[in-house]
């Protein structure tokens, strides 16, 4: 039985005081769709409609008959009668598991992954209000754990929410003000000969609050992500790099590259071969030296025509690789699909090499299918001269990581490569000790 949403909450209403008077046991559950803008950038509205009519089929028939609303686009709320929590729950993971499964849609098969805020309508609730909004919490802390996910309220999750909420509004504010961000550069060396020398740099968004001071980047890129405010973080990253590269060769004959970070959003996102392309003609970079980095999980995805929008980017005349390789999305077939320009190992494979030799072969491995691919190798979080050595064996062309520098400020930056640095004079970190590696897509 359907409802409007002022419907809905009189009988969320009923259930409440059903609960106090009663004792009667129910549960709401909040259920949104993700990935539904992905959807309707791609097929339009329409598309959209008909992922909201599979959903809405699927709960029909996981769920026993009562009260149900969408009480807003991508959002459905349904009142369902159980015995305890773990019948809830059994219903939360039934959603999850059905809604799985990819909508097929103008010939494609599309995932939009259903993920599941449970509350237990209990005796201290007054109104309907409160209930919805202590399942609100729990569906957001779903959201942000993963796709696909479930969650019980607890009152913790007003603190994480309310904390997610307050960073959404700073970064805004921050745009707004527009001093708050600016980049870092982390270098990249060539290891594949006698001499480690610098060429090219990583972009890498940072953001400095006047309350907050240095806010991490694992921190604010999800919300910023959340809050639909991606995509102008990222072309904010994209200019200034673009831009700070110009600047640079003015200081070296020799040519160095500036790698910039893409998005999964921000390659979903419409038009983005003319941005990249009005950057390049406006800051006046040579593509060939503009390197988009995008994430491994993207070629496991299912934007539509992605060969064909990566192809239109190469168009451009930059260099397109994939990061953090080995971080278990993608497959070889993928990989070989998309005609990849370079190939960044992930760190975690890197800082496990040593003397086992099964974790070297696995890396040796990875190295000889990237060069049989025709892509160059970069092999991220190198932390100390024994990773170094090993690497340079197998074949990596080019290092990165905390061994060779930090993210740098961009004066410290231009040091490096106006004194033609080929390796800083002490590594940062001696040979043999560890230490937090770079952070990877905007971070």
């Amino acid at each position: 039985m359907r409802f409007f949403t002022s419907e809905f909450m009189d009988e969320l209403d009923r259930a409440c005081a059903r609960r106090r008077e009663t004792g009667t046991t129910a549960a709401l559950l909040l259920v949104g769709i993700g990935r539904l803008d992905f959807v309707c950038w791609n097929l339009g509205f329409d598309g959209g409609e008909a992922v909201l009519d599979g959903v809405s089929k699927y709960l029909d028939h996981v769920l026993p008959p009562g009260p149900r609303s969408e009480i807003w686009p991508g959002k459905f709320a349904a009142l369902v009668p159980v015995a305890d929590v773990a019948e809830a729950m059994h219903y939360a993971h039934r959603i999850v598991a059905t809604g799985s499964v990819p909508h097929a849609i103008e010939g494609s098969a599309l995932f939009a992954p259903p993920y599941v805020g449970v509350a237990m309508v209990e005796p201290n609730y007054r109104s309907g209000a409160e209930l919805m909004r202590d399942a609100l919490f729990a569906m957001e802390d779903a959201k942000t754990h993963i796709l696909g996910n479930t969650r019980l309220y607890n009152p913790a999750q007003k603190n994480r929410v309310g904390a997610a909420f307050r960073m959404e509004t700073a970064l805004r504010e921050g745009f707004e003000t527009g001093d708050q961000f600016s980049l870092a550069f982390q270098p990249l060396v060539a290891i594949d000969g006698d001499a480690v020398r610098l060429t090219g740099f990583e972009a890498l968004a940072r953001w400095t609050h006047p309350v907050l001071g240095m806010v991490p980047p694992d921190r604010f890129i999800p919300v910023a992500e959340e809050a639909g405010l991606i995509i102008g973080l990222g072309n904010f990253v994209l200019w200034e790099a673009c831009r700070q590269q110009v600047e640079w060769s003015k200081l070296s004959d020799r040519p160095v590259a500036m790698n910039v970070n893409l998005s999964p959003i921000q390659l979903q996102a419409p038009g983005i071969e003319d941005s990249i392309a009005e950057a390049i003609a406006v800051t006046g970079i040579d593509p060939h030296l503009l390197k988009l980095e995008i994430t491994e999980s993207v070629l496991a995805g299912d934007i539509p025509d992605l060969g064909k929008k990566l192809d239109r980017l190469r168009g451009t005349g930059v260099s397109i690789g994939i990061d953090d390789f080995g971080s278990g999305y993608s497959s070889l077939g993928q990989l070989d699909r998309f005609g990849l320009d370079f190939m960044k190992i992930d760190k975690n494979l890197i800082q496990r090499l040593g003397p086992e030799a099964r974790q070297t072969e696995l890396v040796r491995l990875t190295i000889g299918l990237a060069k049989h691919l025709g892509m160059s190798v970069v092999a991220e979080g190198i932390e100390d001269a024994e990773q170094l050595r090993i690497l340079t064996e197998l074949g990596a062309d080019v290092g990165q990581g905390f061994y060779f520098s930090k993210p740098l400020q961009p004066t410290l930056a231009a040091a490096w490569l106006r004194d033609d640095y080929w390796m800083p004079p002490e590594p940062v970190i001696a040979a043999g000790t560890t230490a937090r590696s770079n952070s990877s897509a905007l971070t």
